[in-house]
Parts: C-alpha cells; structure tokens; sequence
C-alpha cells in the first residue's frame, strides 16, 4: 500500500498498480484489468497492516464489482470496522472518485502457539 491510515475505525489507503504486476498477468491479454480477488485481497492487505494478528477472510457480503480496474488506474480503498461487529468490515474502492468494487468483509483472526516445539493452530 502506498499510504494506509486508521482513524476511528475507518482504514483508508491508496495505491496503484502498473502493468508489469502479476495481478495483471493473463487477465486478460491485450485487456489487462485487475481480477476481483485482487481487488478484495487489497482490502484485507489493508486492514492487515493494522494489526499483529494474522487475519483471513471468513466471508463476503453483498459484493459489487461495478467498474474495471486497468493498470496505473489510482485507488482509493476504504473500509469502516463495524462497531457492533468488530470483525467486519464495509468497504470500497474508487477510482478517480467512481465506486469500483464495495462489500462487506468479515475477518477472522488465528494465531499460532508453540507448545514444547511444536505449531498449534488455535
């Protein structure tokens, strides 16, 4: 990410990506646009940079993928942590000031504990 800021629980970072980046690569020849997996693992890219724990995706809401996404284009990602629900997330992203994907993402957390040497997952 370029630059990620946390304010009151609203997470906001901008970035780009340029032709060269493997998110680009086959998707699609002579067309390259930014695939929507792409596009949510940014968000929790994102969110992830705030915290320690390690975090993956438990589940997508409403998802809405309304404009494509071509290389250099500048992004605008946000997501707002619900209150009542601290794992999840609203979210969206712009460019050029146009919605081009939006959600809801709930996260889950899992951290790892060594006991006598060995890795449990917890």
């Amino acid at each position: 990410m370029t630059e990620t800021r946390v304010s009151q629980n609203v997470f906001l970072s901008t970035r780009e990506f340029n032709q060269d980046s493997l998110w680009f690569s086959g998707h699609f020849p002579d067309n390259p646009i930014l695939p929507g997996i792409a596009q949510l693992s940014i968000v929790l890219d994102m969110i992830q940079q705030t915290t320690t724990k390690k975090l993956f995706i438990k589940e997508f809401k409403r998802v809405k993928f309304k404009q494509l996404i071509k290389p250099n284009d500048p992004l605008e990602i946000q997501a707002d942590q619900s209150q009542k629900e601290p794992d999840t997330y609203s979210f969206m992203i712009k460019v050029r000031g146009e919605t081009a994907c939006q959600g809801i993402m709930t996260l889950k957390s899992k951290s790892i504990i060594s006991i006598e040497g060995e890795k449990n997952d917890c």
